[in-house]
């Protein structure tokens, strides 16, 4: 493998939860009366994220508050947790990092459901630890969650790299002073981090 200890986020890079994610919050809006478009959502989510998509909906609907609508958003989202799944390729490459006596760190907002579905696919034991939303870490360009599992694990910041599906995991692993990997799967991020490299397939990082 090109780097040692691979520290990965969760939502449209390890996992393929933009499906859930676009249903839900389209569901939401519906539910104050407001019709969303989804694939407009979506392209917004993955170029920047579900909270600056949130803001700039409700700049044109002020009546409603960020808070409900947030909380109407998790409480439809969790009933899609059960069928999250994992990227294709994804278990190859951890198993990869794991046998060429590397680490794979787990790097997300998200809580309980995170590990969750790492063990309900067998992943958990591929991971040598990672912080989540309980943690309560500053969010991503932050490199304080990266700090943190470095410091905690002897990470050596030159052989180590963040892999993530939007710019904003690849600014936090330029941050904390390590490479970065961009997943794009579908060609919609133009990129200001400058990823050390650019990924559509997981695929690519076996070959």
């Amino acid at each position: 493998m090109q780097y040692r200890d691979y520290f990965w986020d969760f939502d449209g890079n390890l996992f393929d939860t933009y499906p859930a994610m676009t249903a839900s919050y389209v569901k939401a809006w519906q539910s104050f009366g407001v019709s969303i478009e989804g694939t407009q959502a979506y392209r917004q989510m993955r170029q920047d994220s579900l909270g600056a998509t949130m803001q700039a909906d409700l700049a044109s609907h002020p009546e409603i508050d960020l808070a409900e609508l947030r909380a109407e958003y998790e409480s439809i989202e969790s009933t899609y947790q059960a069928d999250f799944q994992p990227f294709e390729y994804v278990k190859e490459v951890c198993q990869a990092v794991v046998a060429a006596g590397g680490r794979n760190f787990l790097l997300t907002h998200r809580s309980q459901g995170a590990l969750e579905a790492l063990e309900k696919h067998n992943l958990s034991s591929l991971f040598s630890g990672g912080v989540t939303g309980k943690q309560h870490f500053a969010r991503k360009p932050s490199p304080d969650s990266l700090n943190y599992l470095c410091q905690k694990y002897g990470v050596d910041k030159n052989q180590a790299v963040m892999v993530g599906d939007r710019d904003l995991d690849v600014m936090a692993g330029h941050n904390a002073g390590m490479a970065g990997i961009l997943f794009d799967p579908d060609d919609l991020i133009m990129p200001q981090s400058k990823p050390e490299l650019r990924i559509r397939s997981f695929k690519s990082l076996l070959d």
